[in-house]
């Protein structure tokens, strides 16, 4: 039989201390616990030798924070380690990859569909400027490791903060510079010795501020005041990305002295827009600019206006410096509200001049990108920055708690052109992304796209409208030009929309587009003749012929290439059908393209007026030619339909085909480009876009 086994009892140790165990009372097992403090009896709080007086709960608290603290220098170091793409570049989206159209593409942008973590640091918190990177970004994650180990009840001193900002510089500092060159041997010194005396930097910082219509917004002057007495009071201690904004201000005011003549009834030397621009990409490079919270983008976009303005036709350069500011901007996160971002610092003032700055790279990002003949390099369906408030600069200022509500658009500020072109920008963008898929949309998308597009022209403050240019002997310069540009826009959007049925002449389904399309090119060079007539020596806006930009001349080049090819297409299909085109029409067309020949070849000294020129001229000949053989062989050889087709050639049949689809971005693209302008022949374009011709 077997005995019940013995059962020992096995002591606990003792956690409180010998009083409290005595007296039953709750210890806190510090020594003197606070149980004896209270009762006066320090002396006497003595615990066992075997006393246990670790808390196990601070154990398992301490435990997930090592654990975090692992996991956190785990990530840290993974992404220190792993080669990642440029910060700038990786934020490039092509949002022409999707074949769904957004419901708009207006500004404000349409909301992004996933989350976004606001990544702050301690130097973002200090100027109030944060940047957003997607939630399954590395960043994101430490950030949301520390939000736990925040809410931990303890944490073990040990643990250590891994600042995001340390991080980040480490991450950006291994980066290339875009490009730029190397900061190799460049001091701040040497950067200082090129910034013009306090005088002529005091000129051209007044005439930024004071050029409402060419120089944009995005610099507050009370806030650039005080940061410009600081910066002479002390150029060394000043950061060198600021000094670097600085130098391109001034670059684009000399780059306004030189163009508007100026320069030479200047009191002193202006320095070269050019030498000032050069220094500008010297001091970004020294200053790091891919790590700086603030002043970057804006030098970037100061940069690439001025560089712009230099332009005598339009680079390709250009469009890559473009690429450059908007992947920035988009690192910096000014592609996001700062009221829709989650827990963003970003203070009113600054959340203003960001949306003054993004709604200013937005409109350049989109005419520069059609110019090129290239899609757009804002991916707006990740986009949602709001269109900044119509206000004064001085109805708001740093530091200010809340911002006033928007004065209405009918009066005028520096920001009401910007905010009143936008709508009309949106719908451009918009017409520019429906005729480039891959895969065309249908004619009634078309039709409902010019509606909406001609309403939000309609829609935009009376003061904004069209008037003529006659007007300027009551009205600012300014408002004569933001007018005449906002109509532009508005008529090109309607060409670029309807451009494409041109050579559809004889289906009837697309007549309304034929009609559209050549209307708006009639506009369009009847403002042509206007400012050019304006323009001329003794004329109201000799002095301001400069403000006429690349970008405003190409719109004036596709007006006149629709009228052109619609002319040529008219004597093709009259040659191929053998009837006879309205004479009529002809030469309503004909004298217009008369007129704008006139004017290109005034300005034939570039190298785009000349190719445009002679496309005008060939394109004139070949209308008079066919309009006066027409008319003879009609009165004299009885010409008929049948007899004019079965002269036809047959390989001039076998090329319509070639027609059906015109490759518009060939000549958006070819006259822009310097490398090539030189080697493109428009009337070639015109001839192979319509088909052979045969005279008759």
């Amino acid at each position: 039989m077997i005995g019940a086994a013995k059962v020992e009892k096995r002591n606990r140790p003792p956690k409180s201390c010998e009083p409290c165990r005595t007296r039953k009372l709750k210890c806190n097992r510090n020594q003197p616990c606070d149980s004896c403090i209270r009762r006066n009896k320090q002396s006497l709080c003595h615990y066992a030798s075997n006393a246990d007086r670790h808390d196990k709960r601070a154990d398992r608290n301490e435990s997930v924070a090592d654990r975090l603290k692992n996991l956190e220098s785990l990530i840290a170091t993974a992404a220190q380690n792993t080669q990642t793409p440029n910060p700038a570049s990786s934020a490039y989206t092509n949002e022409n990859a999707s074949q769904k159209q957004p419901a708009s593409d207006n500004i404000p942008l349409s909301d992004v569909s996933r989350p976004e973590t606001v990544v702050s640091t301690a130097d973002t918190i200090s100027s109030g400027l944060v940047g957003q990177v997607d939630s399954s970004h590395w960043s994101s994650m430490l950030e949301n490791i520390r939000a736990i180990r925040d809410d931990l009840p303890a944490e073990s001193p040990n643990t250590s903060n891994i600042s995001s900002t340390t991080l980040n510089n480490d991450v950006l500092m291994n980066e290339a510079n875009f490009d730029l060159g190397s900061p190799d041997g460049l001091t701040l010194e040497h950067i200082l010795s090129a910034v013009p005396p306090r005088q002529v930097c005091d000129t051209l910082v007044s005439v930024f501020f004071l050029s409402h219509y060419t120089m944009m917004p995005i610099l507050h002057p009370t806030k650039f005041q005080h940061e410009y007495e600081s910066f002479w009071e002390s150029p060394s201690q000043t950061s060198p990305v600021w000094i670097a904004l600085l130098l391109a201000l001034l670059s684009l005011s000399a780059g306004v002295y030189e163009i508007s003549g100026m320069a030479r009834s200047s009191q002193f030397p202006i320095p070269s827009s050019k030498a000032l621009s050069k220094k500008t990409q010297e001091c970004l490079l020294l200053s790091n600019y891919t790590a700086a919270n603030e002043h970057a983008v804006e030098a970037f976009l100061l940069l690439l206006v001025g560089c712009w303005l230099r332009a005598k036709v339009s680079d390709t350069n250009l469009w890559f410096l473009m690429g450059r500011v908007v992947q920035l901007a988009i690192c910096k996160g000014y592609h996001r509200d700062s009221t829709k971002v989650p827990g963003s610092r970003i203070s009113p003032f600054d959340g203003e001049m960001r949306r003054r700055v993004w709604v200013c790279l937005y409109q350049l990002d989109s005419l520069m990108s059609f110019q090129m003949g290239l899609p757009s390099m804002i991916p707006s369906d990740f986009c949602d920055t709001e269109l900044p408030r119509n206000l004064k600069q001085s109805d708001f200022y740093p530091g200010i708690a809340e911002l006033p509500p928007p004065r209405p658009l009918s009066e005028t500020t520096t920001m009401s052109y910007a905010i009143v072109k936008a709508s009309v920008m949106g719908m451009f963008k918009k017409v520019v992304k429906h005729t480039r898929y891959v895969t065309p949309l249908s004619y009634e998308e078309t039709i409902s796209l010019d509606a909406e597009v001609r309403a939000t022209y309609d829609k935009i403050p009376h003061n904004f409208k069209y008037k003529p240019l006659t007007s300027f002997i009551v009205d600012e310069i300014s408002i004569i030009m933001s007018r005449t540009t906002i109509e532009l826009l508005y008529l090109k959007s309607i060409i670029v929309l309807h451009r494409q049925y041109l050579t559809d002449r004889q289906d009837s389904r697309f007549a309304f587009s034929r009609k559209a399309s050549l209307e708006a090119a009639e506009k369009l060079l009847e403002r042509q003749a206007e400012i050019n007539q304006l323009t001329l020596p003794g004329g109201l806006l000799h002095d301001k012929k400069w403000m006429i930009t690349s970008l405003t001349l190409s719109d004036f080049t596709l007006a006149a290439m629709v009228i052109c090819l619609d002319l040529t297409v008219a004597i093709r299909n009259s040659m191929r059908m053998g009837t006879n085109t309205e004479e009529e029409e002809l030469r309503k067309n004909l004298k217009i393209i008369e007129k704008a020949h006139g004017i290109w070849s005034s300005s034939s000294e570039n190298s785009e007026g000349r190719i445009v020129s002679h496309a005008l001229d060939s394109t004139i000949r070949r209308v008079k030619d066919f309009i006066n053989t027409s008319s003879a062989a009609t009165t004299t050889l009885g010409w008929s339909a049948s007899t004019a087709e079965t002269e036809t050639p047959d390989y001039i049949m076998n090329n319509f085909d070639m027609i059906d689809s015109i490759d518009w971005s060939l000549l958006d693209n070819q006259i822009q480009d310097p490398s090539s302008i030189q080697d493109f022949d428009l009337d070639m374009w015109l001839m192979d876009t319509a088909g052979p011709l045969e005279s008759l």
